[in-house]
């Protein structure tokens, strides 16, 4: 099973140092670019945690027009 997350959850987990639980749970853990670039700002709550925990898994988002 794959999981796409959000930030809000993403932030959750890091704070309570269970990150690792969706990589137990999930097959693959993907966020979208937009989700990685909200979640690594310099400004928000574990970013170098969720920067370390999301190399390579970050996909490109595609939306039609």
């Amino acid at each position: 099973m794959i999981l796409v997350a959000d930030c809000s959850a993403l932030v959750a987990l890091a704070v309570c140092e269970s990150l690792q639980l969706l990589e137990l749970l999930f097959d693959k853990v993907a966020v979208p670019e937009t989700v990685h670039w909200e979640a690594t700002r310099p400004s928000k709550q574990q970013a170098q945690v969720l920067e370390q925990f999301l190399r390579g898994k970050c996909i490109r988002s595609i939306y039609a027009i």
